[in-house]
C-alpha cells in the first residue's frame, strides 16, 4: 500500500509525486503536530507552500436558485470582487463559503496514516465534491421563516465595526429586526445582550430541514462533510491536528503555516448569567478578513455589571468561529445505539442526499433510507486519540490514551446504555461546542448524547448547498 503514494521510510518514485501534498501521522507518537513528530509534511512540499486547494476556498453570496450572485472580496467581505461595496443583509442574497473540488487519500501504513490531497484525480484518491455553507451560523426571516445567512454590522472607515456613539452598542442595518437570532426574544433590543444580528438558536432539526426546504431542494442543515473536509484541510495547511493551538500569522523558516485557531473559551457562567446561553458574538464580525485566516477582537458591552469584555474571534479560510463558541446540528450524520443486550455500542451513519436527511424516532429500526453506517464510535466519552476511516471520511473511532493536548486534542461525549435506562436508538451528532468549554471543544469535537428532537438556546446551525450534479460554480 505504501509503494502506491509514498508512504514508508522510502522516498516514493512514481510519475505523479509532485500532484498531491498531505500530512503522515505517526500512530504511536502522542503528540499532535510536526514540531513534536506526531507529523510530518509529506508530498510536494512546494504546495504546501502554496496550498492551492485551500486558497479556493471562499465567500461569495449566493441566490437562492443557488447560483452565485457575486463573489466577496479576498481580503474583504464587505467589498464585491472587483470592487464596490457588498450586500450582506439577506438584501443580495444568502452569504456562503465554497469549498472546491478536490481528491483525497486515507490510507493506514503500519504505524502511520496518510492523509493526501490532491487537484487532480490520482489512482486511489476520493473525488470530495465541491460544497458550500454559511461562513458563519444562519439565522431566519422572522416573518416567512426562510433561513438565510447573512451579516447586519456596519462598519467605519478604520475598519473597525459601528457602534452607537452614545451607549457604545452595535450600529446594526435597519432590516437587522426581521432577522432576530437567538431565541428570537425582543426584550433585550437596545441592550448589550440583544440577539439583534446574532445567529437562530432553538430549533430542532426537524423545523430546521423543513425551513431550508422552503429556498429549494438543495439547502439544507447538513454540515457535517464539510467541516470533516475542513478539519483535514486545517491539518495539512498547519501541520498540526490541534485545531486549538494559538494563532500565529508568521510562516516557519521553510515557508509553512504553523498554529491552529487559538482556545476561545469563555467562563460558562458569566455566559449564563450575561444572557441565559443565547449567542453573543455577532454574525459576519470577522467579514474583514475576507477569505484570510485571522483573528478578530470584539469587544461585549456590559458582560459583567459595570465591566466590558474583549473576545478573539478566529476564521480559517473565511469559515467564522469554527469552534468553541455554539453547538451546531448536523443533519448528515445519525447515530445508533445498539441495545444493551447487543453491547450498546455506538455507531455513525451518513447520508449525502438531503432529500433522505430525517429524525428517525428515538426507537425506530436501525435501518433508515439513505444513511450508510461509516463504523463504531468510541466506547466511551473522552479525548479523541484514534480517527476511523470509511467510504472517503474520517470519524472518532478511540479515546483511549487521549488528552487535551495528545494526538487530536478534541473530545467526543457518548451515552452509556445500560439495562434499565431506556438509551438505545438514534440520537443526532453535535459538533463545535459550546464555548463554556476550553480545550474539550476543536474542530472535531463531537457529541452524541442528545436526541434527534432536541435543540437549545447555544444551538445553532449551519445553511448548506448542495451541488448534486455540478462540475463547478
Amino acid at each position: 500500500m505504501g509503494l502506491l503514494i509514498g508512504v514508508g521510510n522510502t522516498v516514493p518514485k512514481f510519475p505523479y509525486q509532485e500532484l498531491w501534498y498531505g500530512i503522515r501521522i505517526n500512530l504511536k507518537n502522542g503528540g499532535h503536530n510536526v514540531a513534536d513528530g506526531k507529523v510530518e509534511r509529506v508530498g510536494n512540499l512546494d504546495l504546501h507552500r502554496s496550498l492551492p486547494i485551500q486558497k479556493r476556498i471562499r465567500r461569495y453570496v449566493a441566490r437562492e436558485d443557488g447560483t452565485v450572485n457575486y463573489w466577496l472580496g479576498a481580503n474583504d467581505s464587505t467589498l464585491k470582487e472587483g470592487g464596490g461595496a457588498a450586500k450582506l443583509n439577506a438584501v443580495d442574497g444568502i452569504v456562503q463559503l465554497y469549498k472546491p473540488d478536490y481528491y483525497r487519500k486515507f490510507e493506514f501504513d503500519g504505524e502511520y496514516l496518510l492523509v493526501a490531497i490532491s487537484e487532480v484525480a490520482l489512482p486511489g484518491f476520493t473525488r470530495m465534491k465541491e460544497k458550500s455553507r454559511s461562513p458563519w451560523l444562519a439565522t431566519f426571516n422572522r416573518t416567512n421563516n426562510k433561513p438565510t445567512c447573512a451579516s447586519f454590522l456596519q462598519w467605519e472607515s478604520t475598519g473597525s465595526v459601528k457602534r452607537v456613539a452614545e451607549t457604545g452598542l452595535l450600529d446594526l442595518l435597519p432590516n437587522a429586526a426581521e432577522y432576530r437570532g437567538g431565541t428570537n426574544v425582543t426584550g433585550n433590543d437596545g441592550k448589550p445582550t440583544s440577539v439583534l444580528g446574532m445567529p437562530a438558536t432553538s430549533t430542532n432539526k426537524a423545523t430546521i430541514r423543513t425551513r431550508c426546504k422552503s429556498l429549494g431542494d438543495n439547502w439544507h442543515c447538513g454540515g457535517w462533510r464539510f467541516r470533516e473536509e475542513m478539519s483535514w484541510l486545517m491539518a495539512i495547511e498547519f501541520g498540526e491536528l490541534d485545531s486549538q493551538a494559538p494563532y500565529n500569522a508568521q510562516k516557519t523558516e521553510d515557508g509553512f503555516a504553523q498554529g491552529g485557531l487559538g482556545n476561545g473559551s469563555y467562563v460558562g457562567g458569566e455566559w449564563g448569567a450575561f444572557n441565559g446561553y443565547q449567542p453573543f458574538i455577532p454574525a459576519g464580525i470577522t467579514a474583514k478578513l475576507g477569505n484570510n485566516t485571522g483573528v478578530v477582537d470584539y469587544l461585549i458591552k456590559e458582560w459583567k455589571s459595570g465591566v466590558d469584555k474583549t473576545i478573539k474571534v478566529a476564521s480559517y479560510r473565511g469559515w467564522e468561529q469554527p469552534q468553541q463558541y455554539l453547538w451546531e446540528h448536523n443533519d448528515d450524520v445519525l447515530v445508533f445505539y445498539t441495545p444493551f443486550a447487543d453491547g450498546g455500542a455506538c455507531k455513525l451513519y451518513l447520508c449525502s442526499d438531503p432529500a433522505k436527511f430525517t429524525t428517525p424516532s428515538d426507537h425506530a429500526g436501525e435501518n433508515v433510507d439513505g444513511y450508510q453506517e461509516l463504523g463504531l464510535l468510541p466506547t466511551g466519552s473522552g479525548y479523541i486519540s484514534e480517527m476511523g476511516v470509511a467510504n472517503g471520511y474520517s470519524f472518532p473511532s478511540n479515546v483511549t490514551g487521549g488528552a487535551a493536548n495528545k494526538n487530536y486534542c478534541d473530545y467526543f461525549w457518548r451515552q452509556t446504555v445500560n439495562a434499565t435506562n431506556n438509551a438505545d436508538g438514534w440520537y443526532q451528532l453535535l459538533s463545535s461546542a459550546y464555548a463554556g468549554y476550553s480545550e474539550h471543544s476543536g474542530v472535531r469535537c463531537a457529541n452524541a448524547i442528545s436526541r434527534g428532537a432536541n435543540a437549545g438556546t447555544d444551538w445553532g446551525f449551519p445553511l448548506c448547498l448542495e451541488f448534486p450534479s455540478s462540475e463547478g460554480i
